[in-house]
């Protein structure tokens, strides 16, 4: 089911165009400032509003890195603003509001507060009271109840940086976006808690790095990026299943069994030996022979779907 929502931002503003034009050519995502707010609105899908929510929050930011999703904007309505929104007369709407038209659809939603000396109604709650009348906007909403569970969501989320291999990897983008859309579409939530639970996988700007790979990509380009990092980072893809890897160039905890991946091997070839050989870290094969040797790389976590 599609959703409307509206995001209170940070990070970018309307005076960043590249950012704009990001958001609106990926996302179809607009950006506009109102009242001193950075704003964000942007049609998400899902089984429910959360999931549509988050999802469109994850593309976004996924987009442009700088965003942060802050909450939701309740989108706050008084009397003139419904009037316009559904071509009736301010007298009309305030006929509906004291119940003296339209009562057998129910009661009008109670006011959420005054601004000044007017009060004002949260529209996704009159949306659904005009839509019992046929005057509705046709355009579905989070409840007041799944609003307060998003804002939740988005305050404990954690940021994500994506990051790919070597320019000579180039032919397997369309791979990596599969994973990306896979993630996107199916996994957004669980790896978000997944990655909430993490401590090494950080860059300096407080982003989780993941490292995009199509599994028919060369393991050696995912393991030279690996170990260029320079800290544990989440490996994403997808052979039979989805999965992610937490990877580490840090020392073993205790001694460990060292597993060689050939120089040819795939990704998909090398994840094959990770799960033959859960315990052990995995060197490149004639990897003393490149000019910058890659360490040991060994897997700490990992999840499938």
């Amino acid at each position: 089911m599609d959703y409307d929502f509206t995001f209170v931002v940070s990070g970018v503003d309307v005076d960043d165009q590249a950012a704009v034009d990001t958001l609106l050519d990926d996302c179809d995502a607009l950006l506009a400032r109102a009242g001193g707010v950075d704003l964000l609105s942007v049609t998400g899908s899902g089984d429910s509003a959360i999931e549509a929510a988050l999802t469109a929050a994850s593309a976004a930011r996924a987009a442009v890195p700088q965003l942060r999703v802050c909450r939701l904007d309740r989108d706050l309505v008084g009397v003139h603003e419904i009037a316009e929104r559904t071509g009736r007369s301010r007298q009309n709407v305030s006929q509906w509001i004291a119940g003296d038209r339209k009562a057998q659809g129910g009661p009008f939603p109670l006011a959420e507060g005054t601004v000044g000396r007017s009060r004002v109604w949260l529209w996704s709650e009159v949306n659904q009271w005009l839509a019992a009348h046929g005057l509705d906007d046709g355009v579905a909403y989070p409840t007041r109840t799944e609003m307060a569970e998003i804002d939740v969501a988005l305050a404990n989320t954690v940021a994500v940086s994506l990051s790919f291999t070597a320019a000579e990897t180039l032919g397997f983008q369309a791979g990596r976006d599969k994973v990306i859309n896979e993630l996107r579409d199916k996994h957004t939530l669980g790896l978000m808690n997944f990655l909430g639970g993490l401590d090494h996988t950080r860059d300096e700007q407080g982003a989780h790095v993941l490292v995009v790979a199509d599994a028919a990509e060369p393991a050696r380009g995912v393991m030279e990026r690996v170990a260029h990092v320079g800290h544990d980072v989440v490996l994403v893809t997808a052979t039979d299943q989805f999965m992610a890897f937490v990877l580490s160039t840090r020392a073993p905890l205790r001694p460990t069994k060292i597993v060689t991946v050939p120089q040819g091997a795939t990704v998909g070839d090398w994840l094959d030996l990770v799960q033959e050989n859960p315990q052990a870290a995995f060197a490149l094969e004639g990897s003393e022979d490149i000019e910058e040797e890659v360490p040991t790389i060994q897997r700490r976590l990992a999840i499938a779907a």
